[in-house]
């Protein structure tokens, strides 16, 4: 491997910070490359895409829901980022590659479906890295995307999809956090992976505000049942259950990082009812919000 440089330009990198409570991250929509030293993260944070990491240097450790997963040099890590993580520790001269996917852009690769079913689960997929992606792959990707040109960009995402699918041939190891059940996943064309990936920003954008499933369907001008089929179809988790999950994890970022009263928080992640929130929250988590708060807050003052 050549000698590894800290390619670090503003508009490369997607900052994570302690003020931000929702799912949506500044240019999630498109795919975006980072290269660069890892940093602690005091705050859980979360984005609507896929997030691969590729340690070239030294150790990392995430917490994901309060689950941690050691990354070592030489080893890649790939999960959806709608789970609450942070970079709770990293060693001294980490060098960290970070490749985000648009969701839309992973589901219509014809990538086998154990794997996407694993990703969008809520797994975290890792394996070495030393046969799959280079160094010197990651510094051109990055150099490609930064010319904004058309073509080479979409070399770029095929490239990106070639890489997914020879981690796919290797042996790779899944820590599964079950936030979704499993249930087989099935395609769909373009025009409905379009339609999810709108219901989907709407309800990123809308899941704190007393939204309903009519809603969401009148959003992307579809019959009810029709866009809860094709959404349960693409992602094997319902509309409902969908929107469930977002309110929760903004309820897990919020209780984690500030001492609002929980009864607010309830309120604010788009519940209606406290009674109705911890019920979901006992029901996706096994612990009530103050367990969790507590847990929480004590794992990142350590």
């Amino acid at each position: 491997m050549d000698e590894p440089f800290i390619h670090t330009p503003d508009n490369d990198k997607i900052q994570a910070s302690p003020e931000h409570h929702g799912p949506l991250l500044d240019g999630e929509a498109e795919l975006s490359f980072e290269l660069r030293q890892p940093f602690y993260m005091e705050a859980y944070h979360w984005h609507q895409q896929i997030e691969v990491n590729i340690l070239y240097q030294g150790t990392l450790t995430y917490t994901f829901n309060h689950t941690d997963v050691l990354i070592e040099s030489g080893q890649m890590a790939m999960f959806w980022a709608v789970t609450p993580h942070r970079v709770k520790q990293t060693s001294d001269h980490a060098l960290m590659g970070i490749i985000n996917i648009p969701l839309n852009m992973l589901l219509s690769w014809p990538l086998p479906q154990e794997f996407v079913q694993q990703i969008m689960n809520g797994g975290a997929i890792s394996a070495r890295h030393t046969e799959i992606v280079s160094f010197a792959e990651n510094q051109r990707w990055i150099a490609a995307y930064r010319e904004g040109h058309e073509v080479r960009n979409q070399i770029v995402q095929e490239e990106i999809f070639l890489m997914l699918r020879r981690l796919c041939s290797y042996n790779y190891h899944v820590e599964m956090f079950n936030f979704m059940r499993e249930t087989p996943l099935r395609h769909a064309n373009y025009t409905g992976y379009k339609n999810v990936q709108f219901m989907l920003d709407y309800i990123a954008n809308n899941h704190n505000r007393d939204i309903k499933v009519e809603d969401i369907a009148s959003h992307v001008k579809l019959h009810p049942k029709y866009a809860m089929s094709l959404f349960k179809n693409m992602l094997s988790v319902s509309i409902k259950q969908y929107l469930i999950i977002m309110r929760i994890n903004h309820a897990k970022v919020l209780l984690g990082n500030t001492r609002h009263p929980i009864k607010n928080i309830a309120t604010h992640s788009g519940f209606k009812h406290p009674s109705s929130f911890f019920a979901a929250f006992r029901n996706h988590t096994g612990m009530t919000p103050q367990a969790f708060r507590e847990q929480s807050q004590q794992q990142t003052v350590l």
